[in-house]
């Protein structure tokens, strides 16, 4: 009887393994291919970049690697705009733009999350509220107030000033807050902290993951923006790289493989910041989810 009722266990058991088999295999394809749909992109834009002036743009299959692979392309790019120029400005709008964010949005979380005054809940909804409000609806008025209140049309702070702090920063940071012990807190507290040690000593290294998510996501937003410095700049040399890079495009003509080199140009600085801070933004997104 012992014999009897092992085997059916064990059979049991080598069909639920080889289920969980089959299913891993069938989830690591389907990342494998989203992954290649994805790169596959970068990937033509990379090649493109390196293609010689004999090698074809447009082809099918296409053309991924180049028969006559150079830099030219880079160069001719650099030498043609004041790439260093883009470089700078976009580093220091997205410098600024990064450490504002940190700042002023943790300071309006904290209250959020850690304090008790009469309508909290409803600021916080309503401000949440303006999350639904288009950013392109905006520009008209915020277009105004640089041009005719703030005076800083065609300058650097008309980048910066607009964006000191965001409704979604906010709340990442409001939920990041949530997860501390109040305990800790009424320690401070109980020492003589002020709200504002309690908020440095206490509360911004706890949630570290959480300012390197929104670390991350300014600068790719900041980095990228495009819309808005075109209305704002228009002195080449205060360009950032996304509107500078537009003057290779023509009514007629394009340099397609000096855009191509450019968009390399201007991904590279993404992929450095996302490499050395992708721990803690798993760790933040995840933190944030479960506050």
């Amino acid at each position: 009887m012992e014999l009897t009722k092992s085997k059916p266990s064990s059979a049991i058991k080598q069909a639920r393994v080889r289920g969980r088999t089959l299913e891993t295999i069938f989830w690591y394809t389907v990342l494998c291919l989203i992954a290649v749909i994805t790169v596959f992109p970068f990937i033509w834009v990379l090649s493109t970049s390196l293609k010689g002036p004999n090698d074809v743009i447009y082809s099918v299959p296409p053309q991924l690697f180049p028969n006559d692979p150079t830099i030219d392309n880079y160069r001719r790019v650099w030498q043609q705009l004041p790439m260093a120029n883009f470089f700078t400005n976009s580093i220091l709008v997205a410098a600024a733009t990064v450490t504002l964010n940190l700042l002023f949005c943790s300071l309006a979380a904290y209250p959020f999350a850690k304090m008790q005054f009469r309508g909290k809940d409803l600021i916080f909804y309503l401000l949440l509220a303006t999350f639904i409000v288009p950013p392109q609806l905006t520009y008209i008025p915020g277009f105004v107030l640089a041009v005719n209140v703030f005076h800083y049309y065609d300058t650097i702070f008309a980048l910066i000033f607009p964006s000191l702090a965001t409704v979604f920063n906010i709340f990442l940071m409001r939920q990041a807050f949530k997860t501390v012990p109040d305990e800790l807190i009424d320690a401070g507290r109980i020492d003589g902290a002020s709200e504002l040690r309690i908020w440095w000593s206490i509360l911004m290294p706890i949630v570290r993951p959480s300012l390197a998510t929104i670390a991350i996501i300014t600068f790719v937003s900041t980095w990228n923006d495009f819309l808005w410095p075109s209305l704002m700049l228009h002195t080449r040399e205060r360009m950032t790289l996304p509107v500078g890079l537009a003057n290779l495009q023509g009514m007629f003509t394009s340099d397609q493989r000096g855009i191509a080199a450019g968009v390399v140009m201007t991904i590279i600085p993404i992929l450095i910041v996302f490499v050395l801070l992708q721990r803690q933004f798993v760790r933040g997104l995840s933190g944030a989810v479960k506050g």
